[in-house]
């Protein structure tokens, strides 16, 4: 990434369009202090960002302005020269950032680029500040979806890690030993070794200089110990019990679209899957395949039908090994696989050392490149940043909705969610047909389909089942709602959505699933052209979650202790008090953020989510939306997490059960 890839003007037009944007940041710029220095070091420091831009000259949304917006600044040329001396005499090496001058709206701003730090000069550092005594002061910043922090010595490991060119999976854990490896992976290795590459060299060499080559053990005096890498590939189930006891995957199958309350009828299947990669890989792709639903399609030239799960097997394997392959191993956190009617949502922990914008380029960046080497020997992965792309076209021939990625810094985690329900069946093609005459676009289709089908589309939606980037995204909806007026605009700046306007839905209703959608494969750009005869997969796969907006919200209906809790909140309570119940509140049912102003008594619901809201979910985990396809909803809500519920417990805070669970709802 360098300075002239974006304008201030596009800068400007991706902070209005996103509630998260870690690559850039706006600030007013009165000076260059302590704020625009942290940031600075927040984006030469962050892994996998690619280096972030600064807007000084900007300001955030306030009471008279509903987006950021140009303040401009006053003696520009200062403040770059204050810029590129504080860059080189405030940090233990100098950074080399770029500026210049630009005019905005006409108001004068600073467009800044600051590159990210090769990882050998890594971590960028203020001069005097670290503190042995004080733990929690390093002077090293990172950044998060939503600013910068200051790292503590626990996040500062990663980049030291990654600074000695080690990472946890060359550690060696002090009770490893030969025996912990089994004789039956090896073997397996082995095998699945000469089918790629028969006379590969390694194939030539006993075990222990095999596993040597491939830098899975390492030899102490006269012992061969495996590192963790090894033990993952190749150890024993008890072994990795003992030694790694939060290597697992946990599969579940939920009976509805949202995670189910009743503790008696809240997983229609478990399972705990704890072996070594090279035999988890197909067990654990096995079992989601199993648990698909099934269609059969009948081959040009061919008499004989063919029974082929829903998801394309390719997509579950990539989706398998890149959980596997990009874990973060040090984080005590099983692999968890959520089976909904709707939707298979697999969560790893480990973001994503790509961002979120770039999954799809090519390029590899590789959290575990011992693990992944062995992976593409196998043909298990690859290494070229492809995976993602491939799953996309693969879902998009299947005529199913592309995954939707979402990358935690903060929390560390990375979540996929793949979507069982065809976003251009052949009834949504049909209903498209009343608009053959405007000529849409594939993109342009497939945002109408979104609003139809969710109630809403947002830019992060489209960009999820169209592959384009946010001012592409942008600008496709602008054309459906300027142009075409079939859109109408809602909420404003990072909270803009759109849906169906009085013009476009006028037509007859759409369900929004049908019992028999088909396989269409790719959309014709004219819709005129479509094709009368799309297929025969069916998409019987659930509805998504219902209308939350007219969820009732009693506080007589709460639990007592609850609602003891809301009465000694004050109208500054901190997070220690104030979170248990936020995270309590969305456990019963799902919330929309002003449903749990009022309950909380907070007048300003923009600040809730700041401060509150927002961290819960991107910091901790402890919440999540309902509709994660289009996070700017107009029925957005919150709902609790495994990882809540956990937390919650911790708390002493017994949850007790909704009388309608949330997945079971028929509203």
């Amino acid at each position: 990434m360098s300075m002239d890839k974006y304008s201030p003007a596009e800068l400007l037009e991706q902070l209005q369009q996103l509630d998260e944007c870690p690559r850039i940041e706006a600030k007013r710029g009165s000076a260059i202090g302590p704020s625009v220095m942290q940031t600075v070091c927040a984006f030469a420091n962050e892994p996998g960002l690619g280096g972030g831009y600064l807007l000084l000259g900007v300001e955030e949304p306030d009471e008279d302005h509903g987006t950021f917006y140009p303040c401009g600044v006053t003696d520009a040329d200062k403040l770059l020269n204050d810029l590129q001396i504080n860059c080189r005499d405030q940090f233990e090496q100098a950074i080399a950032v770029q500026a210049d001058i630009a005019m905005l709206e006409g108001h004068k701003v600073i467009r800044v680029f600051v590159p990210e730090l090769d990882p050998a000069a890594k971590p960028c550092t203020f001069k005097g500040r670290f503190d042995s005594k004080n733990k929690r002061k390093t002077g090293v910043w990172r950044r998060g979806l939503n600013g910068d922090y200051e790292c503590s010595q626990t996040e500062l490991e990663p980049l030291l890690l990654t600074k000695s060119g080690l990472g946890f999976e060359q550690a060696l854990l002090p009770d490893a030993e030969w025996d912990d490896l089994d004789p039956d992976a090896i073997a397996l290795y082995r095998s699945l070794r000469a089918k790629v590459r028969p006379h590969a060299e390694e194939l030539l060499a006993p075990d222990t200089e095999m596993l040597r080559a491939l830098n899975l053990v390492k030899k102490l005096g006269e012992r061969w110990v495996p590192n963790v890498a090894g033990l993952l590939l190749m150890g024993k189930p008890l072994s990795l019990r003992r030694l790694l006891p939060s290597v697992r995957v946990d599969y579940v199958r939920i009976t509805g679209t949202q995670w189910v309350e009743d503790a008696d009828q809240r997983f229609a299947t478990t399972l705990d899957l704890r072996e070594p990669i090279l035999r988890l890989i197909p067990r654990l792709e096995a079992t989601i395949l199993d648990d698909l639903p099934r269609h059969f399609r009948l081959e040009e030239g061919s008499t004989q039908r063919s029974d082929q799960p829903l998801l394309p097997q390719k997509v579950v394997r990539e989706a398998v090994v890149n959980a596997l392959m990009h874990r973060d191993y040090q984080v005590n956190q099983p692999v968890l696989v959520v089976r909904y009617s709707n939707r298979i949502e697999i969560r790893n922990a480990g973001y994503s050392l790509k961002p979120e914008a770039m999954l799809g380029e090519m390029g590899s960046k590789l959290r575990n490149p011992v693990l992944a080497t062995v992976l593409y020997d196998l043909d298990f992965a690859e290494t070229k940043g492809s995976g993602i792309r491939t799953m996309r076209r693969l879902l998009e021939q299947a005529g199913l909705t592309a995954p939707v990625f979402s990358s935690n810094v903060i929390a560390n985690e990375f979540q996929a969610t793949y979507l069982l329900h065809q976003l251009l069946g052949e009834e949504q093609l049909g209903w498209l047909k009343q608009y053959a005459h405007l000529g849409l676009t594939d993109d342009e289709a497939r945002a109408m389909i979104l609003a139809k089908e969710t109630g809403a589309v947002d830019n992060a939606g489209l960009r999820s089942v169209t592959g384009l980037d946010t001012l592409s995204a942008s600008q496709v909806l602008k054309r459906l709602h300027h142009q075409h007026q079939l859109l109408q605009k809602g909420g404003a700046g990072p909270s803009t959505y759109y849906r169906l306007s009085d013009v476009a839905s006028v037509e007859g209703e759409l369900p929004l699933f049908s019992e028999n959608t088909a396989n269409t494969g790719d959309l014709p750009s004219n819709t005129g052209d479509l094709p009368s005869n799309t297929g025969d997969l069916p998409s019987n796969t659930g509805d998504l979650p219902s209308n939350t907006g007219d969820l009732g919200v009693n506080t007589a209906e709460l639990p007592a202790d609850l609602q003891e809790r809301i009465r000694q909140l004050g109208s500054k309570a901190r997070k220690e008090k104030l979170w248990p119940v936020i995270v309590w509140l969305c456990a019963l049912q799902p919330l929309q953020a002003e449903q749990l102003a009022q309950l909380l008594g907070r007048r300003q619901v923009s600040t809730l989510k700041t401060n509150h809201i927002n961290r819960l979910r991107d910091h901790e985990g402890f919440i999540t939306y309902t509709h994660p396809e289009v996070r700017n909803h107009p029925e957005q809500a919150y709902v609790t997490t495994i990882k809540g519920r956990q937390w919650l417990a911790s708390q002493g805070v017994a949850v007790e059960t909704s009388p309608s669970p949330a997945g079971d709802r028929d509203d």
